[in-house]
């Protein structure tokens, strides 16, 4: 689990969502916005996705991705699931290339 001063509450979540730009990928779509703060996460995993062990299993994969991300630039970002994907290293590639699309545009 990640630790509480890296999660985003809901207030942040919808805020992120509403202003946040999108960066799109084949599993998700990364959410972001310029913080003052250290670098903050959520994950949303639709339903559409499988069952509640498919859902929980792509969210435990990326907090742990999450987790291993060093940025000198401090963003609070979204990642919504809505492709199934079990699979660490694809996971993390799609989600490392979007983190740094989001890093460099804000």
């Amino acid at each position: 689990m990640l630790p509480q001063q890296k999660r985003l509450n809901s207030n942040e979540i919808k805020r992120v969502l509403n202003k946040g730009i999108k960066y799109r990928g084949k599993y998700g779509m990364l959410v972001s916005v310029e913080s003052n703060e250290d670098n903050k996460f959520a994950f949303v995993v639709s339903k559409k996705i499988g069952n509640a062990v498919q859902r929980h299993r792509m969210t435990r994969i990326l907090r742990e991705i999450a987790k291993e991300l060093k940025e000198e630039k401090s963003i609070k970002s979204v990642y919504v699931g809505f492709k199934y994907c079990n699979d660490y290293e694809k996971l993390k590639e799609e989600f490392t290339s979007q983190f740094k699309k989001a890093t460099k545009n804000i």
